[in-house]
């Protein structure tokens, strides 16, 4: 083998030593190998309910992984609930009143760590070893179990409603109640039209009431103007020069009549004679008691 194939192989020897060295680092830049390389710190975050969180699960700031579930869930002594260890990178700084809740990609995708920082500068920040609470977003296994559970309210609720129907059936809507429903809607319509008869009678009445208020309204205008016509006939008297205004006005003319009339009936025209005059001027003496004798 000469100089010249000698340089060649050398060449494309680096050339695929080079390329291999490239594609492990991607492998370890980009694949879980390179996880054995990087550093972290724990934190424990304590769930009521953590199903579908795995060793392994991915921990998640918007998106991004900036961590993952270091060991599987385990129950707490005190209280309920489970503690679930998570591994962190050490770059990354979590502030306090940060919210970890356990996500879904999706209803039925795998489970994860969600990490939500509050808004606002961070005044402080979690450190190694912190114990802190968790929640639980809502995924497709949750609606099931609520699914479930309100389908069982619902089965209760339609037996219920079951019942109250039989219940109706047999006594409310029973052969006995439906004839006695039926005799007070026959006697409802007797009574409505009875009531329209009586209506129709009242109205009769009605219009004769009106009819008899007009004639007496007419009756008292009239009375209003005979009243009116008798004081205008006495004021023309009164007022006037005729005999009757001299009736009404002079008291001697009015006497002298009086005791014209008085002599007439009681003389007559032929034994005429002026005797209610001497009445007047000799009146009779009342009559003394007499007194009674009491014998002996």
């Amino acid at each position: 083998m000469n100089r010249h194939e000698r340089g060649l192989e050398f060449k494309v020897g680096v050339f695929v030593f080079v390329g291999l060295a490239m594609l492990g680092a991607l492998v370890v830049q980009f694949g879980r190998l390179g996880e054995g390389f990087k550093t972290y710190y724990t934190l424990t975050v304590r769930f009521n309910d953590a199903s579908g969180l795995l060793k392994g699960t991915d921990v998640l700031l918007a998106g991004a992984r900036i961590g993952k579930v270091a060991d599987a869930p385990r129950l707490v002594r005190e209280g309920t609930g489970v503690a679930v260890p998570l591994k962190i990178y050490d770059y990354i700084k979590i502030p306090e009143g940060t919210k970890f809740t356990v996500g879904s990609s999706g209803l039925l995708g795998d489970r994860f760590v969600n990490v939500t920082m509050p808004s606002g500068q961070p005044k402080a920040y979690l450190p190694p070893n912190a114990y802190v609470s968790g929640a639980r977003e809502t995924g497709i296994d949750d609606l099931t179990r609520e699914g479930g559970a309100l389908v069982n309210d619902l089965r209760g609720t339609v037996q219920k409603i079951d019942t109250t129907v039989n219940r109706l059936n047999q006594d409310t809507l029973s052969s006995a109640n439906m004839e006695n429903l039926k005799s007070s809607m026959e006697h409802l319509n007797q009574a409505s039209g009875a009531l329209a008869e009586t209506s129709k009678k009242l109205d009769g009445v009605i219009e004769k009431a009106d009819s008899t208020m007009g004639s007496a309204k007419k009756a008292a205008d009239d009375l209003d103007n005979t009243i009116a016509d008798t004081r205008k006939l006495v004021r023309t008297a009164t007022q006037g020069k005729g005999l009757l205004a001299a009736l009404l006005t002079n008291q001697e003319l009015a006497n002298d009549l009086r005791a014209l009339i008085g002599n007439l009936r009681a003389h007559g025209v032929l034994f005429y004679r002026d005797s209610a005059a001497k009445i007047e001027t000799n009146p009779a003496e009342p009559a003394k008691p007499t007194r009674q004798t009491r014998g002996r």
